[in-house]
């Protein structure tokens, strides 16, 4: 029955909001019941499960914390100053605030697996910037969830972990996959480097003229404090990741609990926006009735993303009640094909499966199987689970369920179904056929002690 939800509410989202053009929080909330009928006489004990399971989620807020933090980011003018400085220095790059962006979801993958974190924590500064300096909203939006990605595409992540830690995976250890992932990594960021720069020049993105672009003296000596909204992000970082946070765990006052309870993607926005009331307060009092204004504009952006990331994830959850993971796994694991068709047919399913589910769940779901079905096909145990962490990779950007998808449109101001089709033919195709090239051996990856 979790196939058959999976195919419904995939369905019904796209003939609603696609054919009927329909909003697509319409769109979600339809598929959500969809989903909830699948299970016959279960519906009602589903449909709450779902609704549970989202209102829990602490994507949801989030969602709506990064649309309130852009309203008061924006008016407090502390984000016009910031890309001022940044363009001082990257503004005579074509593009540059792309290729910014894309170094920024890296190194935020290389120290944070999240998805949805990724793309939360590197858009709020990046997609302001991409805007102001020709990109479109849609642009920006897609490069940013594209980019969130590379949470798993890079190591460490939980995702890896959670492979490594199967029997499937016993022929591997975590420092050879640690090498290997990190050159197909790095395969995955050139090619996004190259897509900003098929992009910059598909749109016309010019460099910033030199004489709209203030000297860096200048422009620091105007806006020296605006950097300070990178405290939001490295506050909540440091607290989970690193020497702190290993020393914090260790405290009997916090302990690991504590650090785990230390949500990245629900401070950073809080953060953010409490540093730019205390650096904006002045600014917002001189400009109180059109703050209020902006305020009763911006509403509706709350209620699309609220009721989209609930109505997504709330499917999600149901689906993974019915099980879509152990059947797309089974199916998988009673397949007799060559190698080739075996990569293909794994990336195929890493894709559906991560449509509903994060990569740590799909990684759970068909990481086993997968894993099993590469290595009996010649493929190296290592590689095999490098393919399976790059088909997951494609998590956050699978429409339509995919949660960066809804924060970065929401920080763009971008309409996320506009964002589908670049998402897939940008960004999961490519993953797959990157996962196809290594498993094949066209792309070498070093696996150390091979």
């Amino acid at each position: 029955m979790g196939i058959v939800a999976l195919l419904v509410f995939i369905a019904i989202t796209v003939v609603v909001n696609v054919l009927l053009k329909r909003n697509i929080a319409e769109a979600l909330l339809l598929g959500l019941v969809g989903v909830a009928l699948v299970g016959g006489t279960r519906a009602p004990e589903l449909l709450w499960h779902g609704i549970t399971s989202a209102i829990s989620s602490e994507v949801t807020f989030a969602g709506m914390a990064f649309v309130f933090m852009g309203i008061i980011v924006q008016s407090t003018g502390l984000i016009d100053r910031l890309i001022t400085i940044l363009n001082s220095l990257f503004g005579r790059l074509r593009g540059g605030a792309g290729y910014v962006s894309t170094f920024a979801s890296a190194m935020m993958g290389l120290i944070a697996g999240s998805t949805a974190g990724n793309s939360a924590t590197v858009g709020s500064v990046t997609i302001p910037w991409m805007k102001q300096t020709g990109f479109s909203p849609n642009r920006a939006a897609t490069l940013v969830t594209g980019n969130s990605g590379l949470g798993v595409a890079l190591p460490p992540n939980s995702t890896m972990f959670i492979i490594l830690a199967m029997p499937a995976a016993a022929a591997s250890s975590a420092s050879q996959v640690y090498v290997a992932l990190a050159c197909a990594g790095a395969y995955a960021v050139l090619y996004r480097l190259a897509v900003v720069w098929f992009w910059t020049r598909k749109d016309k993105i010019p460099a910033t003229p030199k004489d709209q672009i203030v000297p860096f003296k200048q422009a620091w000596s105007q806006g020296w404090r605006s950097p300070s909204i990178f405290m939001g992000i490295l506050i909540p970082v440091l607290l989970t990741i690193g020497p702190l946070a290993n020393w914090l765990k260790e405290s009997t006052g916090v302990g690991a609990d504590g650090v785990k309870a230390i949500s990245i993607i629900v401070w950073v926005p809080v953060l953010i926006t409490l540093i730019a009331l205390i650096e904006g307060a002045s600014r917002i009092r001189r400009n109180n009735a059109q703050f209020r204004v902006q305020i009763v504009q911006d509403l509706p952006s709350f209620a699309t993303v609220g009721i989209s990331l609930f109505a997504a994830l709330a499917a999600a959850a149901i689906m993974e009640e019915l099980g879509v993971g152990d059947q797309l796994s089974n199916t998988l694991g009673a397949m007799d094909l060559p190698k080739w068709a075996m990569i293909v047919i794994v990336g195929v399913l890493a894709v559906v499966v991560a449509t509903p589910l994060s990569s740590t769940a799909t990684a759970a779901a068909i990481g086993a199987p997968a894993v099993a079905a590469l290595t009996a096909v010649g493929i190296d145990p290592t590689v095999a689970i490098v393919v399976t962490l790059l088909c997951t990779s494609t998590e956050g950007a699978s429409p339509p369920v995919g949660a960066p998808i809804y924060l970065s449109a929401a920080m763009a101001d971008a309409n996320p179904t506009k964002m589908f089709v670049p998402l897939i033919m940008y960004f999961v195709l490519p993953m797959i056929l990157l996962a196809w090239l290594v498993g094949m051996g066209l792309i070498p990856v070093y696996v150390p002690g091979v």
